[in-house]
């Protein structure tokens, strides 16, 4: 059943906005910086495609306290791998 996520986060309240493309992306989050609300930007996707292989790293955050010395270990590699992040918007 298809949803209308810009008009519920809307009549919730919240700032939204539709976007289709990369500009109409960083517009939108230049608005939504702007605004004193919760913000809500919604851009549909394909649930279908699905990308190629490719050399990424997900940033799927590791516990920043634990007992255990390979925690310990996986938060620290974890914290230098987040200074290479890339930001694209």
């Amino acid at each position: 059943m298809p949803l209308d996520f810009a008009a519920n986060a809307a009549s919730l309240g919240a700032w939204s906005k539709r976007v289709r493309t990369g500009e109409e992306l960083k517009s939108a989050l230049a608005e939504a910086r702007q605004q004193t609300r919760t913000s809500v930007i919604v851009i549909e996707t394909a649930f279908e495609v699905r990308v190629p292989g490719y050399e990424s790293w997900w940033d799927v955050p590791i516990a920043e306290v634990s007992e255990r010395d390979s925690v310990r270990a996986a938060r620290k590699k974890y914290d230098e791998a987040r200074k290479k992040e890339r930001y694209f918007f």
